[in-house]
């Protein structure tokens, strides 16, 4: 597997100095071509590798990025690992990919076994068993949007199966209990609403860059408890 191999090359770059690739290429049973995009794939993961010709040449990962990988225990790295295998049940990307390519990394070769016996001792996978859509595309749009700052525009069912079609300005996705959640700021109503992903029926296109700026402050470090309670209030 791919990411495995890529895995295992950032292992053997973070323990020797320089390595060529045709040692590992033939480490790793494949052409020196495929190490040569393996380690393109490294690179725009985040990982600094850079590769010096001539005698001795070879791949090496810049000095100023390596770090302790014994500042990690056994518990850390399994937490970690733990930590980002559930979220990637639910939200997928290359991001959550390359964050686990790169703790992966830290894993000494001795204590490999036990730090994955350990990480898959406990499971958290929030999907549901059947019966719900893919909403796979939705996260995808408004994770988008928040980075772009960019303004949602979609279509929303009520509980009394009202149909109306709103915009807001998203600022959080939230995941509770079993169900995804967005908070944003409705812009017709002017205030904070949480809508539930399931009542989303179609996310349109996104709008240009917003031209509204708006005064509200906003944490992301908790939900707004006056807002969640007006939202479970409403659905009752």
């Amino acid at each position: 597997m791919k990411i495995d191999r890529l895995v295992s090359i950032i292992m053997v770059l973070l323990d020797k100095k320089r390595v060529g690739a045709q040692e590992l290429a033939d480490m790793f049973e494949v052409s020196p071509r495929t190490i040569y995009r393996d380690i393109d794939a490294i690179n725009m993961a985040g990982i600094p590798v850079r590769g010096a010709s001539g005698v001795g040449g070879g791949f090496e990962i810049m000095e100023n990025y390596k770090i302790d990988r014994n500042v990690f225990s056994a518990a850390d790295l399994s937490a970690i690992l733990m930590g980002l295998s559930s979220l990637s049940n639910m939200i997928q990307g290359e991001e959550l990919i390359n964050a686990l390519a790169k703790v992966k990394s830290f894993i000494p070769a001795d204590r490999a076994k036990d730090i994955e016996l350990k990480s898959n001792q406990i499971a958290v996978d929030l999907t549901p068993w059947m019966g719900s859509r893919n909403t796979q595309p939705y996260l995808e749009m408004i994770k988008t949007a928040l980075q772009e700052s960019r303004l949602l525009s979609f279509e929303y069912e009520d509980r009394h199966g009202n149909k109306t079609t709103r915009t807001a300005e998203p600022y959080q996705l939230v995941l509770k209990g079993s169900h995804w959640y967005w908070q944003g700021y409705w812009i017709t109503a002017r205030m904070n609403r949480f809508f539930r992903m399931a009542m989303s029926i179609t996310l349109s296109a996104f709008l240009s860059l917003r031209t509204i700026i708006t005064t509200i402050f906003f944490s992301v470090l908790a939900i707004n408890a006056s807002v969640w309670s007006r939202y479970t209030s409403a659905r009752r």
